[in-house]
């Protein structure tokens, strides 16, 4: 074997390492950067969204410039990527940009936020194993006579542009839909009168109306159920295969358990 020949085979094997590790172009092996949106509550910077105390009315108020992000999305990734010697920079990406970024290698090496498994996405990206489970239901005042699916004939249905929800919307028989770029903005719409229903996760629904004092909303039926897991560029099966195995870990330890208690669990 030539002097030539090794250099050149040196070479490709440390292209190949760029490649599978760094997917987003990142010169460090050991980083990584996650692509988050504003969803609570998987990912999210602050409390954006605010109901009057009288619950009549709800705003969006700006972010604090120096808010932090949090979230049961960003504390499974968080003790993840300590378990895997890996460290994390977060980066603010629009949900429906997330796949396509991470599809080109472009930004960011992982996205995360309540992210459904599907077989349309599956042929794009790559996904870690599940760490959630969620499924789409349907958000109404309850003074609305709305309790079934039927009921929304001839109603005006939201739902948040690029996710699952979208289609899930379209099996609901005779209705109007309207896409919203982020929930924040579909609840404002629901109490302003634009919309009168909304498709959205069954755990952040839960999560809005509890912690944002929604008093006046109730959650009807359940439309689907869904698995979530973090996405990762096609091939990058280095990456895949150490968060996997943290995600095991923290499966058998119920640390796992601990964080999902944490965000989901009522006290």
């Amino acid at each position: 074997m030539t002097r030539k020949f090794l250099i050149s085979l040196a070479i490709v094997v440390s292209l190949m390492t760029a490649v599978f590790v760094g997917g987003c172009g990142n010169s460090d092996t050991n980083k990584i950067i996650v692509g988050v949106d504003n969803n609570p509550p998987y990912t999210f910077a602050n409390q954006p969204l605010v109901v009057m105390p009288d619950g009549s009315g709800i705003e969006i108020i700006p972010y604090a410039k120096d808010s932090q992000y949090q979230g049961f999305d960003i504390d499974v990734i968080t003790a993840a990527a300590k378990k895997a010697g890996l460290t994390i920079e977060f980066r603010d990406i629009a949900f429906g940009k997330m796949f396509e970024q991470i599809e080109q290698g472009k930004n960011i090496d992982v996205a995360i936020g309540g992210v459904s498994i599907t077989d349309a996405r599956k042929k794009h990206v790559d996904f870690t194993i599940p760490y959630a489970r969620g499924g789409a239901c349907i958000v109404v005042f309850k003074g609305d006579n709305i309790n079934t699916l039927t009921d929304l004939a001839g109603k005006i249905v939201g739902a948040e542009l690029n996710t699952t929800m979208v289609s899930q919307s379209n099996v609901i028989k005779d209705i109007k839909l309207k896409g919203y770029q982020n929930q924040q903005e579909m609840f404002v719409g629901l109490y302003n009168g634009d919309i009168d229903a909304i498709v959205m996760d069954r755990m952040a629904a839960e999560y809005y109306l509890k912690e944002r004092n929604m008093k006046r909303l109730k959650i009807v039926n359940m439309l689907s159920n869904e698995k979530f897991a973090m996405v990762l560029k096609k091939g990058n099966t280095q990456l895949a295969d150490k968060l996997n195995k943290a995600l095991i870990e923290m499966e058998k330890s119920g640390e796992l358990k601990t964080i999902y208690d944490k965000w989901f669990v009522k006290k």
